[in-house]
Formats: structure tokens, C-alpha cells, sequence
């Protein structure tokens, strides 16, 4: 097959859909990091353009990462992702045992001066193994199924010992949720949501910062909610419009303008009807995901596509209500919107191998 033929049978089987709502997301998040960029340099006392030349560097990254993981073969998805996933693995384990401290917690390792977090990694890898191991097996005394409570466990060690009890947790509830769609047994279920319960209780009663966000969203204690109550001010500030880019006023204050509340950036700076475009394209991907896994008859593309779109909407919805002071902070990114390298190609490669297995899905359907 010559590369013309490849790249027509490649280019007609894609979800164009999922893959122009990403490309609208990377622009806009292009749009808006460079904008936090000037409130970041300012604040910081940094280099020109400092954050948006970093930004730019992981976006031909990110763009490759989504095309090669879309023109894999399924047998191919699966091998590089549980390559990946063991990689990211053992590399989850280095960040408590160096000096990259970022608020208290150890997720970062530092390899030719650029930041990794391994765990972000570990996200979508993981989930695809899962989906391989319970298609095989999905009953709980199966080989498969007790390795994949093993991989799990490792996980849990790893993230408690950065701490980062909110990727565990996400993790965790859409895993669960694979367990559910897999067709598991009342009495699983039942473990699940017990251990859910026992390992949240644990994180609240031996790790501060967990229970200080608790206690600050439901006590409401005004003086600690200073990015909270700003987050909300600038979005309430922006009105439908918004004040236009690098006007903001409210937002440029937060210190985690740039990751963490670049929701409320957005919100003052171009407005409620931008905000209102930016949700509709993260749910123009999760409804066209959502539609392809139901109709899906193969166990694994269901199962992998169901629990990678759920924890990517799950994310963009914790990011969101965080700002809205829904819900407790976490300290989780909003997809491609958010500063980060590791969390854009981390997101890259979910959206690319969804595009991989809708792909799949179209081509033997023909």
C-alpha cells in the first residue's frame, strides 16, 4: 500500500469531530497561556514570553502524539501503552526521593532541565491495561483480574507516598467504572466502594493538605479561600464578553493563574459566551466518544474508550467546579487549557489513542 493510499484510509476512518474540537482546544489554550504569561512574568520576575516559549515547545510534541498514537494498530495501542505504563510506573516512585517540591508535594522529576510527572502518564496507560485485563478476565478469582488489583495497588503506594490523593481518586473512579461496565458482580462493586471510602477517610486523617481543603471548602473560612473567592470574583467580572485579553484585573492576581485557574482567566478576559464555547468542546468530544463506546460490540474498545473518556471529562469538570467553588480545590489542569507539559501530552496521547480505537471501531465496521 503506497503512502497516499495509507494516509486516505487513515485520514477517512478518523473521528474529525474529536479531532477538531482538540485542535480549537490547543489554540485556545495557546491563546490564554500566553496571556497568564504576562501576569506570571510580572509576578515572578521572569524572562519575556517565559511560560508561552515553554508552551510552544510541547505543541508540535502534543500534535505528533495524538496523529502516532491515531495511526496504531489496536495490538500496537495496547504494547506501547503497557510499555509506557510500566516506564511511568517505576518512574513514579523517584519523586519522593528528590528535590522537586512544588507546594509541599513530590510528583515531579527533572530530566535535561524540563519538569516530568510521571503520574499524568499513568493515567491513560493504566486504564487501557485495565480494559485488556478485564476483557479477558472479569471474574475476581482470575489471574488477570487479581494483576489487575495489583497494578492498582502499586499505583496507590506511589501516589500516596508524593502525595497526590486527587489523581489516585480520579484514577480510582473511573477504573471503578470500568469494573461496573465489565459486567462485574454486586460483591465487587461492594469492595470498591468500601475501599474508595477507607482509602478517602485515611487521606483526610493523615494528610494535611487534604484535610485542610475539606475543612476550608465546608467551613468556609474566608481568609484561606483567597484564590477561591478571586476565581469566582473574575468570573462574575467578565460578564459576557469579558474585559478583553491581558485586561484582566481580578485574575491576574491568583498565583495559579496559569494552571490550576485558567478557567477564571478565561472567563474574565473573553467571557461567559467563551466559556460557554470552551465546554462545548470538551462535550462535543466526550458526547462523540460516549456514542461510539455504546454501539461498540468489541469488549475492550468499549471498555478503554469508556474509561479514557470519563476521566478526561471528569478532569475538565473537577478543574471547573474547583474554580466555581463547587467543590474543594485539587489542584488538577484543565485539558489542554491548562499550562503544563506533562499534562498536554499525558492528554495528547488519551485523545489520541481515542481516536485510535473510534478509528478501529469505523474501519471494521466497513
Amino acid at each position: 500500500m503506497d503512502r497516499n493510499l495509507k494516509f486516505k484510509t487513515w485520514w477517512t476512518s478518523l473521528d474529525k469531530v474529536i479531532l477538531l474540537s482538540t485542535l480549537v482546544l490547543l489554540f485556545f489554550g495557546t491563546i490564554l497561556i500566553y496571556s497568564s504569561s504576562l501576569y506570571f512574568e510580572e509576578r515572578n520576575n521572569v524572562s519575556s514570553n517565559f511560560l508561552i516559549k515553554k508552551h510552544l515547545f510541547f505543541i508540535p510534541l502534543a500534535v505528533l502524539t495524538i496523529i502516532s498514537c491515531s495511526i496504531l494498530s489496536l495490538r500496537n495501542l495496547i504494547v506501547v501503552s503497557f510499555v509506557f505504563f510500566l516506564i511511568f510506573l517505576v518512574l513514579s516512585f523517584l519523586p519522593p526521593f528528590l528535590n522537586v517540591e512544588i507546594k509541599g508535594a513530590k510528583r515531579w522529576i527533572k530530566i535535561f532541565n524540563i519538569s516530568i510527572q510521571p503520574s499524568e502518564f499513568l493515567k491513560p496507560t493504566f486504564l487501557i491495561i485495565s480494559s485488556l485485563l478485564l476483557t479477558r478476565f472479569n471474574k475476581i478469582k482470575d489471574y488477570s483480574f487479581n494483576l489487575n488489583i495489583f497494578f492498582f495497588l502499586i499505583l496507590t503506594i506511589s501516589f500516596l507516598f508524593q502525595p497526590d490523593f486527587g489523581m489516585l481518586m480520579l484514577i480510582f473512579i473511573a477504573w471503578f467504572l470500568q469494573i461496573i461496565l465489565s459486567g462485574a458482580s454486586l460483591l465487587i462493586i461492594f469492595l470498591f466502594v468500601l475501599f474508595g471510602i477507607l482509602i478517602s477517610v485515611f487521606a483526610f486523617f493523615n494528610f494535611a493538605h487534604v484535610r485542610f481543603r475539606v475543612e476550608n471548602f465546608f467551613l468556609g473560612n474566608i481568609s484561606d479561600n483567597f484564590q477561591i473567592n478571586k476565581s469566582v470574583d473574575a468570573i462574575s467580572n467578565g460578564g459576557l464578553l469579558g474585559e478583553g485579553l491581558g485586561q484582566a484585573e481580578i485574575s491576574k492576581n491568583l498565583p495559579d493563574v496559569h494552571t490550576d485557574f485558567i478557567f477564571a482567566l478565561a472567563g474574565e478576559e473573553l467571557g461567559f459566551l467563551f466559556l460557554m464555547i470552551l465546554i462545548s468542546c470538551y462535550l462535543m468530544i466526550f458526547g462523540r466518544v460516549l456514542i461510539f463506546a455504546f454501539k461498540e460490540k468489541n469488549l475492550f474498545i468499549f471498555l478503554a474508550s469508556s474509561g479514557l473518556i470519563f476521566i478526561f471529562i471528569f478532569q475538565v469538570m473537577i478543574n471547573i467546579s474547583s474554580s466555581l467553588n463547587l467543590i474543594p480545590t485539587k489542584g488538577m489542569t484543565l485539558p489542554f487549557i491548562s499550562y503544563g507539559g506533562s499534562s498536554l501530552i499525558s492528554s495528547s496521547f488519551l485523545i489520541g489513542s481515542l481516536l485510535c480505537l473510534t478509528k478501529i471501531r469505523q474501519y471494521n465496521e466497513k
